[in-house]
């Protein structure tokens, strides 16, 4: 087999087992490696990330002073180790264990034994992935360069065209949440990897953006998108925090008929209502017409305040489940009156307030 599109300079192999390296470093060289270092200590071997280029890392689930998982965690607390991938190589195949690799954000799991096609198909995919944004990543250097020689409009038309499909990395983070649910667990791992690569590719666009606006001596851009820049991270930080919840609520409360539901209540309990509202729609991607979720909905919408959105969703509560004590109570404290026991038709669309709110 031929895998010459991407070829390594140096690997590192980590892992305690002797039998386990010596494996991986025959496979590994089907991708022709100049240097591959093996090291059963993740210290020694985070040691020497720090000081040298590393094209990828193999990870077992055990080392000598710590395991797999905690090499992960500290990896990626390290800002300038985020964009290494790291592939765990593992006999560890219960649903827990790769959901916790997911979590602190492997590249890839491969289980041992594994044939050599499984290997290169993991590996590959999991280099692929941290190079998503190369093209706008030469764009934004491209624009920096614009900066640096004083065209601020042309640097600023460069970086506005980058930061033009912002919504790109909540469409691949909530792909990632939909593949966990139906545990295509490979899938989910690409799309939050793409969700990190973009988020941050913005952030560098929001950034040069503010530089190129201070060039041009007009400061109230420069401090706005400083501040974008700012929001941006505080997003991705927010997006892994919940991506971990979400996952907790995976390997712990297996049985919820909707794990979306589920985040959705501990976000509105947080006080994170706008996540929770995310939360709930995706929810009711997989059970439209679950009266629990419209009604947790409403309440969300209440708490911020929206009434004629709260209305709404306790309406469609109650037209799925008539009967449905806490979601008529609700409705009385809304609408002041009861609901009707016979009641056929929504009482907004009665009422007209739908009408008035489907273009919103």
């Amino acid at each position: 087999m031929d895998f010459s599109p991407i070829l390594f300079d140096t690997a590192i192999i980590l892992t305690r087992n002797e039998e386990n390296a010596r494996r991986d470093r025959r496979t590994l060289s089907t991708f022709r490696p100049r240097r591959v270092e093996h090291f059963t200590s993740g210290g020694k071997a985070l040691e020497y990330l720090a000081a040298n280029h590393v094209d990828i890392v193999l990870l077992d689930s055990q080392l000598d002073d710590m395991d797999g998982i905690q090499f992960l965690r500290l990896i990626r607390r390290d800002l300038r180790l985020k964009d290494v991938p790291v592939v765990m190589i593992t006999a560890q195949s219960q649903r827990d264990k790769v959901l916790d690799a997911i979590a602190v954000g492997c590249a890839g799991y491969i289980l041992r034994p594994y044939s050599e096609e499984t290997f290169a198909k993991h590996v590959l995919r999991g280099c692929q992935v941290e190079r998503v944004t190369e093209i706008e990543r030469q764009q934004i250097e491209d624009a920096r360069e614009m900066v640096a020689m004083g065209n601020f409009d042309d640097a600023i038309e460069a970086f506005e065209e980058i930061i033009s499909e912002q919504n790109m990395a909540q469409k691949y983070y909530d792909m990632g949440c939909r593949c966990l649910v139906r545990q295509k667990y490979g899938q989910a791992i690409i799309a939050f990897k793409k969700a990190i690569k973009i988020n941050d590719l913005f952030a560098e666009a929001y950034k040069g953006l503010a530089d190129a606006y201070k060039g041009k001596g007009e400061i109230d851009e420069f401090k706005r998108y400083l501040q974008k820049a700012a929001e941006i991270h505080a997003q991705f930080n927010h997006m892994e925090e919940t991506k971990e919840l979400f996952i907790e609520i995976l390997k712990y409360d297996a049985a919820t008929p909707n794990p979306f539901n589920s985040l959705g209540v501990k976000l509105r309990k947080s006080g994170d209502l706008a996540g929770a509202l995310h939360a709930y729609n995706q929810a009711l991607s997989l059970t439209p017409d679950d009266e629990n979720i419209h009604f947790n909905m409403s309440k969300a919408y209440y708490f911020l305040g929206d009434t004629e959105r709260a209305k709404v969703s306790v309406d469609k509560a109650l037209a799925v489940n008539p009967g449905f004590d806490e979601g008529r109570r609700l409705y009385r404290k809304l609408f002041g009156r009861e609901y009707p026991r016979d009641a056929t038709t929504p009482a907004l669309e009665r009422t007209g307030v739908v009408a008035s709110m489907r273009d919103d």
